[in-house]
C-alpha cells in the first residue's frame, strides 16, 4: 500500500486494525480464555476486507489489457490470457504468466493449487491446438478441451455446446420445480418463471447467444414449454411460439437480445479509461471476416446513437467529499431560527412529450417582515431524452445555484420525489450524476 501512494496515517491505522487481535470461544454459555491471534487478518465480514484484497493481489492482476493479452480476477479466481497466430507461439507467453504467478505466490504468501489450475487453447480449428503439458509446482497440467470461467463453460472452438446443454438442464430443473407448485395464479407463476427460471438459462447469454441457434435451441425451447405449462397449463406438444404467446412470456432469443442491448449500452456508459469502452471503437473497424460475437451485437444495434449516452462514473462524489444532509419526512417541521427562513420547493413533470420542472422560493426575512414568494418554471427537454427523476435533480441544482451567496438564512429544500432525496443522501453509481454533483 505504501508503494502505491497510500498516506502514512492510513497505513498506520490499517496496521493497528489488523494487529494484536484476540479471540475466545463460547460453547453452551462457557467462555474460553482469550487467546492472541498472531496472524488474524481481518474480522469476518469486515467492509475493509475487499478493499485490502485489491491491494493484496494488485501485483498479480494489474497488467495492461490489449490485443496481446491481459488478466482479470474475481475474488480468488485469476484468469490471464495471451494471443498469437498459433498455440506454439503462445506457449512462451503462458509460461511467463505461470512464472509471474509463482513469483507473486512466494512474495505474498498466497498459495496456488495446481489441481485447480486449467489451461486451454482457443483456436478456430482443432488441428491448430496444442496438447503439450505444462509443469506447475512439479505437477503436470495438460491443456483441456473445456474450462469453467466464472460459471461459464468455454471450449476450444467457442461453440459453447456443453454450456448451453448445462444451462438448459438447470433451467428445466427449475421449471419442473415451478410446475410442482399448485394453486398459483398465472400472474404469480409468470413472475416466478421470470425471477427463478429465466435467470438460470440466461446466465452469461451475452457470451454464447450467437451459438444458440437451430438444434442448440431445442433444449432451451423445452424449458420455455415446461414454464408455459406451469403458468397456463398447456400441453407439452404445443409449438414453442404458441406456448410462449399463451403464457405471455418473452421468447428466449428476445431475452438474449434484450440483455445484449443492455450490455452494449452499459459498455458505452463506462468512463473512457475503461478498456471495454476503448475497445468498442476498435470492434467497429472489422468488416466481413472474423467478426466477433460482440461485433454482431454492435452491428445489430448500430441504429442506437451511443455517443449521446451519459457517462456513469464509478462514484458520483469522492468518499471524502461532504454530502447534502437529506431527510425523508411526511410533513417537515419548520425550525425556529433567529435569522431569516427560506424554503425552496421543487417539482418535475412530463407532459405533451416534454419534461420540465418548477421551483417555488418562499423567503421570510428577519424581524417578521412580509413573506416573499418567487416562482419559475423551465422546460428541460424532450421526453425521449429526459425523465421526471433527472428533472427533479436538475430543479434542485437550479434552486441551489440561485441561493449561492445568501447569508443569515436557514435554507430548506423540499421535494416530493423520494428517489431524488435518497440519491442526494447517498450518491452511487447511477445515471444523472452531473446534477447530483452540482447539488453537492
Amino acid at each position: 500500500m505504501k508503494a502505491r501512494g497510500i498516506p502514512e496515517d492510513l497505513l498506520r491505522w490499517v496496521e493497528a486494525f489488523c494487529s494484536e487481535r484476540t479471540a475466545n470461544i463460547q460453547i453452551n454459555g462457557q467462555l474460553s480464555e482469550v487467546q492472541s491471534l498472531p496472524q488474524a487478518g481481518l474480522p469476518q465480514g469486515s467492509p475493509l476486507s475487499p478493499i485490502l484484497f485489491l491491494f493484496f493481489n494488485a501485483d498479480l492482476v494489474q497488467r495492461q489489457i490489449d490485443s496481446q493479452g491481459g488478466a482479470v480476477a474475481f475474488v480468488d479466481d485469476f484468469t490471464a490470457w495471451v494471443t498469437g497466430s498459433t498455440a506454439q507461439s503462445n506457449r512462451e507467453g503462458i509460461e511467463a504468466i505461470i512464472n509471474e504467478a509463482l513469483d507473486w505466490e512466494r512474495r505474498s504468501g498466497a498459495t496456488f493449487e495446481a489441481e485447480k489450475t486449467a489451461i486451454i487453447h482457443f483456436a478456430p480449428k482443432t488441428r491448430k491446438s496444442d496438447h503439450d503439458p505444462f509443469t506447475i509446482k512439479g505437477q503436470t497440467v495438460v491443456p483441456q478441451d473445456h474450462v469453467k470461467i466464472l460459471g461459464l463453460l468455454m471450449d476450444t472452438r467457442l461453440k459453447y455446446k456443453k454450456h448451453i446443454a448445462r444451462a438448459a438442464s438447470k433451467g428445466l430443473e427449475a421449471a419442473m420445480e415451478l410446475r410442482r407448485l399448485r394453486g398459483l395464479t398465472p400472474a404469480a407463476a409468470r413472475q416466478l418463471f421470470t425471477s427463478t427460471v429465466a435467470p438460470v438459462v440466461d446466465y452469461a447469454s451475452n457470451v454464447w447467444m450467437h451459438a444458440c441457434k437451430d438444434k442448440a435451441m431445442g433444449p432451451i425451447n423445452r424449458v420455455q414449454r415446461v414454464g408455459a405449462q406451469a403458468i397456463v397449463g398447456i400441453f407439452l406438444t404445443v409449438a414453442t411460439s404458441v406456448a410462449e404467446a399463451e403464457a405471455y412470456i418473452a421468447t428466449a432469443q428476445h431475452r438474449f437480445w434484450r440483455r445484449a442491448a443492455k450490455m452494449w449500452t452499459d459498455i458505452h456508459t463506462l468512463p473512457e479509461t475503461n478498456p471495454l469502452r476503448r475497445n468498442t471503437d476498435r470492434i467497429r473497424k472489422f468488416r466481413r471476416y472474423h467478426r466477433s460475437p460482440l461485433y454482431q451485437v454492435a452491428d445489430a444495434l448500430k441504429h442506437i446513437d451511443m455517443e449521446t449516452l451519459e457517462t456513469i462514473n464509478p462514484f458520483t462524489l469522492a468518499p471524502w467529499e461532504a454530502r447534502v444532509q437529506a431527510g425523508v419526512e411526511a410533513t417537515p417541521q419548520s425550525p425556529i431560527v433567529l435569522g431569516g427562513l427560506m424554503q425552496i420547493a421543487t417539482s418535475s413533470s412530463a407532459r405533451n412529450e416534454l419534461v420540465g420542472f418548477g421551483v417555488a422560493i418562499e423567503r421570510q426575512p428577519p424581524r417578521y417582515r412580509k413573506l416573499r414568494l418567487k416562482t419559475l418554471s423551465v422546460t428541460l427537454g424532450a421526453r425521449a431524452e429526459q425523465n421526471p427523476f433527472s428533472a427533479e435533480l436538475a430543479a434542485m441544482a437550479h434552486a441551489l445555484n440561485i441561493v449561492v451567496g445568501v447569508k443569515d438564512y436557514r435554507i430548506t429544500l423540499l421535494t416530493s420525489n423520494k428517489a431524488a432525496a435518497l440519491t442526494l443522501r447517498n450518491p452511487r453509481q447511477q445515471s444523472d450524476q452531473c446534477p447530483v454533483d452540482l447539488n453537492e
